[in-house]
């Protein structure tokens, strides 16, 4: 095998990995975001489970960061938890941001 072959192999793999540190994370901050809201939400702890991993799913179905945050504003709403978009958003980017360390610390 050349050195190029190799070079590229490399890089594959290394975007790959993280790819999977990503998708890992995605899921780990959907949790993180679940139990937040269900915190607020007031919901049992089994129900705060179930809630969690439902958003968890909710990634694995669609990865897009804004359905995750449409469901929780509507879900809030739904319960009258009242916090803005802005820091639903921002709660989200900092869960991401925990869950990323929790991630690549495993």
């Amino acid at each position: 095998m050349d050195t190029l072959q190799e070079l590229k192999e490399a890089h594959e793999n290394k975007f790959k990995h993280e790819q999977d540190i990503l998708f890992k994370a995605k899921i780990r901050r959907n949790k993180l975001v679940g139990l937040w809201a269900a915190e607020l939400m007031e919901l049992s702890d089994s129900d705060a489970e179930k809630y969690a991993e439902e958003l968890a799913e909710l990634h694995i179905k669609d990865t897009g960061r804004d359905r995750l945050q449409v469901k929780i504003v509507d879900d809030f709403t739904r319960y009258g938890v009242h916090k803005s978009e802005h820091r639903i958003e921002r709660q989200i980017h900092d869960f991401m941001l925990q869950a990323l360390e929790l991630v690549k610390s495993e």
